[in-house]
């Protein structure tokens, strides 16, 4: 039977071989072992096979004998992961790959349950902190060392809510506050005059081909309205400055966008962008992928502003960003 040993040591020369001798006489295997550092002292924890008829209490018998203070002992599964930094790498996509929730992967991974402890004393609490200020808890029977309160944090940082962090866009004097809403036919006049405002190279990223203007009825209904998907606009006052379209084909959901020049560095793609992954994500999508010329880098700037983690491919001249939606907040049609 293996059993995970939380053990407390003076941080001198010989103390692992006084326990590994220890162990070594009473026929208990060391399997693998971590070192946490915390000052004077070092928290080693150790996977040990002993021999059958062991109780959780004989195992922390014997690695207080060897120098042990603060024995902890919990049981562990035959096939549970032992190195670290792998079991933190496979949590991280668990979480945004499959959209397992980052609660219950952190409950693995702190190896998080019943106080089947030796000794029980109580739950040590571990508060994280999610990128939008609200706290997720965790507790556990055996103490959180401060590595493991570190990559707990840093794997929360990375994985919650993408994008809550962004601030969103305030009024200035000079403009009202720009607002992201679906397209609708009566807006083809007002997308119409939005492309007429761009110049060759912005309309250029966004269809890849040199775009005839100006353009047609027909043309303009069909960005409002497109056969499958939704049509987005971003609109100031009573001007439509951004258009997008996001579509599924097949499998893949994608989004392409359009901001006037003048526009440009104001941080609209970056909501425009937000807001396409949250409707895609409401509609079902577990992927986004944006869609852009080879040379535009705008897009780019405003898929990391938003906070995404991308993956960059380019297809064909064509730059494919490419975000998971596991972690993102859904937005519902209307």
């Amino acid at each position: 039977m293996k059993w995970r040993v939380r053990t407390t040591l003076a941080d001198r020369p010989g103390i692992l071989a006084d326990l590994a001798h220890a162990c070594g006489a009473a026929g208990v295997n060391i399997d693998s072992m971590q070192v946490f550092v915390t000052g004077d002292t070092v928290t080693d924890e150790l996977l040990v096979d002993v021999p059958p008829g062991w109780t959780d209490v004989a195992v922390a018998q014997l690695f207080t004998e060897a120098g042990g203070v603060d024995v902890a002992v919990t049981r562990v599964a035959d096939d549970d992961e032992t190195d670290a930094t792998t079991r933190y790498l496979r949590g991280l996509h668990e979480v945004l790959e499959d959209g397992r929730d980052v609660e219950e992967v952190l409950a693995e991974l702190l190896h998080v349950g019943p106080p089947d402890v030796a000794d029980y004393a109580g739950h040590d609490v571990l508060d994280l902190t999610r990128r939008n200020g609200t706290v997720l808890r965790i507790s556990r029977a055996v103490p959180f060392t401060p590595i493991e309160r570190a990559r707990a944090q840093a794997l929360v940082s990375l994985v919650s809510d993408p994008a809550a962090d962004v601030p969103t866009l305030v009024p200035t004097r000079n403009h009202p506050l720009p607002i992201v809403r679906p397209a609708t036919l009566s807006d083809a006049e007002a997308v119409a005059r939005l492309h007429e405002r761009c110049s060759v190279e912005t309309l250029y990223h966004r269809y890849q081909v040199p775009l005839q203007l100006p353009m047609s009825s027909r043309m303009a209904r069909r960005l409002v309205a497109p056969d499958t998907g939704l049509a987005l606009l971003v609109q100031v006052g009573l001007d439509v400055v951004g258009h997008g379209i996001l579509q599924q084909v097949d499998e893949l959901w994608t989004f392409q966008l359009l901001i006037e020049d003048a526009w440009q560095g104001h941080g609209l793609g970056t909501v425009l962008v937000k807001q396409a992954a949250g409707r895609a994500k409401g509609l079902g999508a577990e992927r986004l992928t944006f869609v852009t010329a080879g040379s535009n880098d705008n897009l780019l700037k405003a898929v990391g502003n938003a906070g995404f983690m991308a993956r960059v491919e380019r297809h064909d001249g064509n730059v494919h960003i490419t975000v998971p939606l596991s972690a993102i907040r859904a937005i519902a049609a209307g």
